[in-house]
């Protein structure tokens, strides 16, 4: 019997893949770190709370957009399946302006938030890092996932 290969996942794919990974496995190390010094040790630490709030902010906006590329978001159909195809066919062409009109406010008001960010020179309040370098995350996840919205529409439609 011959073997099948599998297809070739695309390098960008894989570094996407391993960024999130390792984004993950540090915002579990700082958590494991911070209780055990709060419950083991009796002294929190905040700066490790600070750190994880604002990375996982940053990160969970590249974990939308990695997830609209595997078209792993949840979603519920119940009434749609069941409308004659040009309803459905609107009614997905309704969602795409929904979905893009949204994706362009984040990208938009984060653009706005990250140039204030910069301007003002604003720090976190434990750490005195600069703020824009976790907010830039949302403008970017946003317009990352925007266009794979559109990619994936206007390259056949959802699966």
């Amino acid at each position: 019997m011959a073997e099948q290969q599998q297809p070739r996942v695309p390098i960008a794919v894989v570094f996407e893949h391993r960024v999130l990974e390792a984004a993950l496995l540090v915002l579990l190390a700082l958590n494991t770190i911070s209780i055990a010094a709060r419950y083991v040790f009796n002294h929190a630490i905040g700066e490790l709370f600070e750190l994880m709030i604002l990375g996982s902010v940053a990160f969970y906006w590249l974990g939308i957009a990695t997830a609209e590329r595997a078209k792993a978001h949840l979603g519920v159909s119940v009434f749609v399946p069941l409308l004659p195809s040009s309803l459905r066919s609107a009614c997905e062409l309704l969602r795409l302006i929904v979905i893009a009109g949204f994706l362009l406010g984040v990208v938009y008001s984060g653009c706005l938030l990250v140039a204030g960010q910069l301007r003002l020179g604003l720090t976190s309040g434990l750490l005195d890092m600069p703020l824009w370098l976790f907010s830039v995350f949302m403008p970017a996840g946003a317009a990352l996932m925007l266009w794979r919205v559109l990619r994936g529409h206007f390259a056949g439609g959802r699966q």
